[in-house]
């Protein structure tokens, strides 16, 4: 049993362990970045003129992309192949960017909330026994399981540019030809219905698979769905605009409160 007159390392060590499941939280949320071949740069460029009419449906896959990350209300749900799902909500006010996630696995799960002021965190024990820490220590993820975790200020402050529309629109482009690619391809355009809206499916046979895309037919051109088996991508967008508050989650305790915890159960 650790000496109870050194509680500052053991404490420096839990946090540590919470750290290393927010980690995981964020590569589970796909908040964090990464590059590809074929990833898209330019941001809202408009796509170059083609001679094979593929130019019209890039332009409407740019212009989806436009309305959709411009919405000051959004929800998002990612679905991978293995059965991981993450579902994203974001509310932005002024100069506030507050968001929430939540990843499901089987039985593993993790949280957070960003709120205007702080950083919360929740994992499941089977979630949080893969982080290191715990697993040389599983008295770490028993304590630390179902609960809600409040962060410092730093940590907190980090994690907000997550729920800013750039790194929303950044993460998911990455995963995508350019559109000026696009452009050089004709794709297939049909009309069909996604979650009771009509909307146009825009399909492009590549080389290592289908790329759809899923346009809003009626009103402003929303990106209802986004599919590529390839990269493992299938990403929806929905309550376009419709207002919520992010709050924060109830009976959440302190990293200091946590580790004092942890140190007491060893």
């Amino acid at each position: 049993m650790p000496a109870v007159n050194a509680p500052g390392r053991y404490t420096r060590r839990t946090t540590r362990a919470v750290v290393g499941a927010t980690v995981v939280l964020v590569a589970l949320a796909g908040c964090g970045s990464g590059t590809t071949d074929s990833a898209a740069s330019g941001g809202k460029r408009s796509p170059k003129a083609s001679s094979n009419g593929g130019t019209e449906a890039a332009e409407l896959i740019r212009r989806a992309l436009d309305a959709t990350f411009d919405q000051e209300y959004l929800h998002s749900t990612r679905r991978k192949k293995d059965g991981e799902t993450t579902t994203l909500r974001v509310a932005l006010g002024g100069d506030q960017e507050t968001c929430e996630a939540h990843s499901r696995s089987g039985a593993a799960y993790l949280d957070f909330v960003v709120t205007e002021s702080a950083l919360y965190t929740r994992g499941s024990q089977e979630a949080l026994e893969l982080s290191p820490e715990s697993k040389a220590d599983p008295a770490r993820a028993e304590v630390m399981a179902d609960r809600w975790v409040k962060r410092g200020a730093a940590m907190s402050e980090s994690f907000r540019g997550m729920c800013a529309p750039k790194t929303r629109r950044d993460w998911l482009e990455e995963r995508l030809p350019a559109l000026d690619r696009l452009a050089e391809d004709t794709p297939v355009q049909e009309s069909v219905r996604v979650a009771k809206r009509a909307a146009t499916k825009i399909t492009y046979e590549r080389a290592d698979g289908p790329l759809e895309f899923y346009v809003a037919a009626e009103g402003t051109p929303f990106l209802l769905r986004v599919t590529s088996p390839a990269t493992d991508l299938d990403e929806s967008f929905s309550d376009f605009g419709k207002t919520f508050r992010v709050a924060a989650p109830s009976g959440a305790v302190t990293e200091l409160q946590m580790a004092e915890e942890v140190l007491a159960a060893q």
